[in-house]
């Protein structure tokens, strides 16, 4: 790293107005405290065996239980991560640490979404991991999250032009102590772990480094170009912005840099920076995945349908597999539970590709269409225990999309919460259709009594099972 590696950590509360951190799914945690990760590895220049990984995370207030502590409140949560050899699982790094969230805080505000944002950092050999990521609510430590992914450290110890891994940001101010949070070289950089941008984001702000430039003290070409280039998942660019040239102060630099991307339709794309060294035309790269959303967009409808499950991980398998069970027969959740990797991909190519209604375009309509009602039932309906696709409010929304009205029955005295969805025209079903949900127990949580659609729950007493 080009700077002192900092060892006292501390978290930064901060907030961001309209941010749509809800919308993240890659990299976001399982688990009733919902967090997100992102790591970035830099070079060690103190210890070149090892490279310095910095993981970086944001959740939210209303994630944590708070306790009243002589006029205000306040919330602790525990983290652990660890970082486990893909080669040898005995060779493990990890680090656990706790966190308070005491900052004069009253009863009104404990349950805000307002943002923590927060950074750790580790010395790590170079090779393939497994990152894992637990953390504990102090005051309700039946209340847990937790993340894992599978990773790859790089080496910078050679002497090729190289770029470290790109760093996501909010914003970058110039200033700052080195041995403060978020301080690089001279700069303040918020990090963005959601990897989110969109509306309230519309510029993609980074940083980077850059090491063993071809540098001598007034030599000839003493320079070196950035590109910065946008491509879908699939590897197309989708556009290229100008390039900056900039001058050599030494062998090792860094690229700070923002991009306006308001035009740019939602979806998921990789930044690549690309750097040329002027004086030996010597070129390295470095890549990110981010995704942008906007309200009324889909982060899917800018994807083909041939490239879509193309780079399906382990977490998109999972994510496609509740769709699927949601969507498909039993046989078909069946087949694809048992199938690997490369065989879910195929599996859910054919499937979706039987669907398309509209064979032949740039996108599978029906495909987005699922994988959106997806995206907005977890976040309509997830319940601190629940995913929201996993809920009864969840599975209707996903089976028969957003209903044309929904009356609600809240707050009347003689009846436990209650509300009645409406659908008009549905296919193969009648010309309205109601589904009746309740919330029993008064918990929060509504569940399905009635519904008049063919091959749903029908109880033509759910009145009484309302009545107080």
């Amino acid at each position: 790293m080009l700077f002192l590696q900092r060892t006292v950590f501390w978290f930064l509360l901060f907030a961001v107005a309209g941010w749509n951190a809800s919308e993240a799914k890659n990299n976001q945690s399982e688990g009733a405290i919902t967090f997100y990760t992102d790591a970035t590895c830099f070079k060690m220049l103190s210890d070149q065996a090892v490279t310095y990984t910095q993981l970086h995370f944001f959740s939210e207030r209303n994630q944590f239980t708070f306790a009243a502590k002589d006029s205000f409140f306040t919330a602790a949560f525990t983290v652990r991560a660890t970082f486990t050899d893909a080669s040898d699982p005995k060779k493990v790094i990890e680090k656990q640490w706790t966190m308070n969230i005491d900052d004069n805080i009253s009863a009104g505000d404990t349950a805000k979404n307002i943002p923590i944002i927060f950074e750790n950092s580790f010395a790590v050999k170079p090779g393939k991991y497994k990152l894992t990521i637990w953390i504990e609510d102090e005051n309700d430590k039946t209340r847990t999250g937790n993340y894992s992914e599978e990773m790859d450290i790089p080496d910078y110890a050679g002497k090729q032009l190289n770029l470290s891994q790109i760093e996501l940001a909010t914003q970058a101010l110039k200033g700052g102590n080195n041995d403060d949070m978020f301080v690089k070289n001279g700069y303040t950089i918020f990090p963005n772990p959601t990897k989110f941008y969109g509306s309230n984001l519309p510029r993609l702000t980074f940083y980077s480094e850059v090491y063993n430039l071809d540098f001598e003290e007034g030599g000839a070409n003493n320079s070196y170009t950035a590109d910065f280039i946008l491509t879908d998942e699939a590897g197309s660019v989708i556009k290229e912005f100008p390039s900056k040239t900039f001058n050599k102060a030494g062998k090792t630099a860094v690229i700070i840099h923002s991009l306006n991307i308001i035009s740019i339709q939602s979806g998921r794309y990789f930044l690549i920076i690309r750097v040329t060294d002027n004086s030996n035309k010597k070129m390295a790269q470095s890549k990110k995945l981010f995704a942008i959303y906007r309200d009324g967009e889909s982060i899917y409808e800018t994807q083909a349908d041939d490239s879509f499950f193309r780079d399906l991980d382990v977490q998109g398998a999972v994510r496609a597999g509740n769709i699927l069970s949601i969507v498909g027969r039993p046989d078909d959740t069946k087949i694809y539970s048992q199938l690997e990797l490369e065989g879910k991909r195929k599996f859910l190519d054919r499937f979706w590709k039987e669907r398309d209604p509209s064979p032949g375009t740039k996108s599978n309509e029906l495909l987005m269409d699922y994988y959106k009602r997806y995206e907005d039932a977890n976040m309509k309906f997830s319940t601190p225990n629940r995913e929201g696709w996993k809920t009864d409010l969840g599975r209707v929304y996903m089976v028969y999309g957003p209903p044309a009205q929904i009356e609600k029955h809240e707050f009347e005295s003689d009846k436990k919460p209650y509300q009645l969805w409406y659908y008009f025209q549905l296919k193969d079903q009648p010309a309205q259709t109601i589904f009746v949900f309740a919330d029993l127990t008064e918990s929060g949580i509504q569940q399905l009594l009635h519904s008049n659609a063919r091959g749903e729950l029908s109880d033509a007493r759910w009145q009484d099972r309302v009545a107080k």
